[in-house]
């Protein structure tokens, strides 16, 4: 019998970023997407582990205009989370979907889910030591792919954005190592990307 998954949207109007978020004129570029200051991404995601005794699947960079903001995808307790981050404060508000649809049940998001546990390392870890590699700041980081009987390697994709330039890293969820040709880890259906088609 498949297990169920529950889906919670978050809408985030506080959860204390510790400046992380505040504006940063060299931020943004008129001609780039939106970039925020190194260790932001790192900062969010341990205050959402933290808030929620989740864990993270995948958080991001919105790819929306406006000030910076994170949307992440968080396993709890069966449960799975959609979390949004637009500004600093302290008060959060959860609302529950009523009358999941069926297809909510996908082997995407089971994949991931029972994958992410088995995590050693860290995701704000593995953000740091890209962005120490890269010199830049990383915009998206999660479960790179979930383990299956094609996919015996659990890693953590990263992604960093420096002006018009895009890097690419994946690390190992159990031992924190660099992995080569982060590419054939790809999976075009992210954590995130699927909780924001179910999210209301």
């Amino acid at each position: 019998m498949r297990s169920r998954i529950t889906l919670v949207a978050v809408l985030v109007g506080v959860i204390v970023l510790t400046g992380a978020l505040a504006p940063n004129p060299l931020a943004r570029a008129a001609d780039t997407a939106p970039v925020v200051p190194m260790g932001a991404l790192a900062h969010a995601a341990r205050a959402l582990g933290q808030s929620t005794n989740g864990k993270i699947l995948e958080i991001r960079l919105t790819d929306e205009a406006g000030a910076p903001a994170f949307e992440a995808a968080i396993a709890r307790d069966g449960a799975l989370i959609y979390m949004r981050i637009e500004s600093v404060s302290d008060n959060v508000t959860e609302i529950k979907v009523r009358d999941l649809p069926p297809w909510l049940l996908n082997y995407h998001l089971e994949a991931y889910m029972r994958s992410i546990v088995k995590a050693e390392v860290p995701l704000e870890q593995a953000i740091i030591k890209v962005e120490a590699r890269a010199n830049a700041p990383a915009i998206d980081a999660g479960v790179a792919k979930p383990l299956s009987g094609t996919n015996a390697v659990l890693a953590y994709f990263v992604e960093t954005a420096k002006g018009k330039s895009r890097g690419q890293f994946a690390v190992d969820a159990m031992t924190g190592a660099f992995i080569e040709n982060p590419g054939e880890l790809y999976e075009p259906h992210t954590p995130v990307d699927l909780a924001r088609r179910l999210a209301p």
